[in-house]
């Protein structure tokens, strides 16, 4: 089949195409990263921390020294996975717009996956794909659509977080489920220590989808409880001061950048230079944004 995977430019975009690419090697893929800055994120302290952890760092510093000095570890930076399954990725900015639509018309994919991927899909690109659009939804879907929902969980001390993949349609989360999939919240853990976690549920889940569509079966999918739903939209400076979770972990951030390294005799000493240069240059960051955390 002919996949369009649609993904963010960013860490956790690495990751997901981590997950998902050794699976789906026997399919034509197609990768589109999307690139939009979230409301917020320039002038919100906690905001600017997680766009320099998820996107300014690893894109600008970690991911070039890697591909510079040709380092690959259990994962792989977003060239290196170019290179590795033969697929091209490319960053897109307007996934409506006539060249976006003409391309994608002429190339006809069969489905298309979607997962953390900023960019709102129009009816006529969703038409395109024969068999389908699917989303996963780092939330439980339909009380935590819109964006950041594993922040909104915890801030709601909800005892578990969730992962959705449901049918992409007209609307924003709004479409049948797939499937939900869970995972306990631990007390005092960071929000970004969730993300891998949420989306390694999701893509399970996912994988299962496609291989079922790939089998003939056609997904059994429900609606959604329009009652229920509830959109979330980008949090104000003052929620997050109402607030007290944790957003960011570096040990844990860490750990994720050690994922991209060889695992060997330095492990140890290569995530401890990891946190140091992320502190410092986070620290540094925020200062020269007048913006203190």
């Amino acid at each position: 089949m002919k996949l369009l995977l649609c993904t963010k430019n960013d860490l956790f975009g690495a990751i997901i195409l981590n997950y998902l690419l050794p699976e789906l090697r026997h399919h034509e893929i197609r990768i589109l990263l999307s690139d939009k800055a979230r409301t917020g994120e320039d002038t919100i302290p906690e905001l600017r921390a997680e766009k320099f952890l998820e996107r300014e760092y690893p894109l600008q510093h970690f991911f070039p020294t890697l591909d510079r000095e040709g380092i690959t570890g259990q994962w792989l930076t977003f060239n290196a996975l170019s290179a590795k399954f033969g697929t091209s990725i490319e960053c897109e900015y307007d996934i409506n717009g006539t060249g976006s639509t003409q391309r994608l018309t002429t190339w006809a994919p069969d489905l298309i996956l979607s997962a953390r991927f900023s960019l709102i899909f129009k009816p006529h690109i969703l038409a395109l794909a024969r068999l389908g659009a699917y989303n996963v939804h780092p939330g439980v879907l339909p009380g935590y659509a819109g964006v950041l929902a594993p922040l909104r969980a915890l801030w709601n001390a909800e005892p578990s977080l969730g992962c959705t993949v449901h049918q992409l349609d007209r609307g924003i989360d709004t479409g049948p489920v797939y499937s939900i999939s869970r995972l306990a919240a631990t007390p005092g853990r960071a929000v970004q220590s969730y993300i891998p976690d949420l989306y390694r549920l999701g893509i399970d889940s996912l994988l299962e989808l496609v291989q079922s569509i790939e089998s003939g079966h056609r997904p059994k999918l429900a609606p959604q409880d329009t009652a229920a739903f509830r959109y979330f939209r980008p949090p104000t400076a003052e929620d997050y001061r109402a607030k007290d979770v944790p957003l960011f972990d570096f040990s844990d951030y860490t750990k994720l950048l050690q994922q991209f390294s060889p695992a060997d005799a330095d492990s140890e000493s290569r995530r401890g230079s990891y946190r140091s240069t992320v502190e410092s240059l986070l620290s540094q960051h925020l200062k020269q944004s007048a913006a203190p955390l």
